[in-house]
C-alpha cells in the first residue's frame, strides 16, 4: 500500500497568499493528497492548486462563484472537484469530504466512514466517535480565526495542525 499523507484544506475564500503558503507546506512534506473541503471562491485562486505535486480532490462550497470556471481549472490542472459530500476510498479506508456538516451526526450515526472531513464553520473541529475521525481544519483565509490546515500521515494516524 502506498504511504498517505493527507493535507486538509478548507474555507481559503481567495487569499492566494495564505493558499500558496499552503500548498508549499503540503509539498515540504510530501504529501500525496490535498482535499480541499470546499469555499475556494474564484478561479484564479483554483489555478494556485495546481502547483501542488501530488493528488488534488476537492468539494465545492456554498461560497464557490462560477462553478463551471471552477470545474475547468480542475479539468485543466488534472485534479477533481465535485458535489458535497463525497465518499473516497484510499487504502481501504473511507473518506467522506463535506462542506457544510449537514446530515454529519446522520453519517457518523451509519458508521460506514473512517475518517468524515468538512469545512464551512471556519472553527477547528476534531473529534473521534467509534472507529470514524471527524474534522474540520478550519480555515485558510483566517477571516474568523488564525489561519490554519491539518495534514494526516495515514499510516502512523498522525494529524499535525499547520498553523499559517
Amino acid at each position: 500500500m502506498e504511504r498517505l499523507k493527507i493535507a486538509l484544506f478548507s474555507d481559503s475564500h481567495d487569499n492566494v497568499k495564505n493558499l500558496k503558503k499552503s500548498i508549499r507546506i503540503s509539498n515540504e512534506y510530501n504529501c500525496t493528497h490535498i482535499f480541499h473541503l470546499g469555499d475556494i471562491v474564484s478561479p484564479m485562486a483554483a489555478e494556485e492548486l495546481g502547483n501542488f505535486t501530488g493528488e488534488l480532490i476537492g468539494v465545492y462550497g456554498n461560497c464557490d462563484g462560477d462553478k463551471l470556471e471552477l470545474q475547468k481549472v480542475f479539468n485543466r490542472i488534472g485534479g477533481q472537484l465535485e458535489k458535497s459530500p463525497l465518499k473516497i476510498k484510499l487504502n481501504n479506508k473511507l473518506f467522506i469530504l463535506m462542506h457544510e456538516p449537514y446530515l454529519l451526526d446522520e453519517i457518523i450515526k451509519s458508521g460506514e466512514a473512517d475518517y468524515i472531513f468538512f469545512g464551512h464553520t471556519h472553527e477547528v473541529y476534531f473529534r473521534r466517535k467509534g472507529k470514524t475521525v471527524i474534522i474540520n481544519p478550519g480555515e485558510i483565509s483566517g477571516i474568523k480565526n488564525e489561519p490554519s490546515f491539518y495534514i494526516l500521515d495515514l499510516e502512523t494516524e498522525n494529524f499535525e495542525k499547520i498553523e499559517l
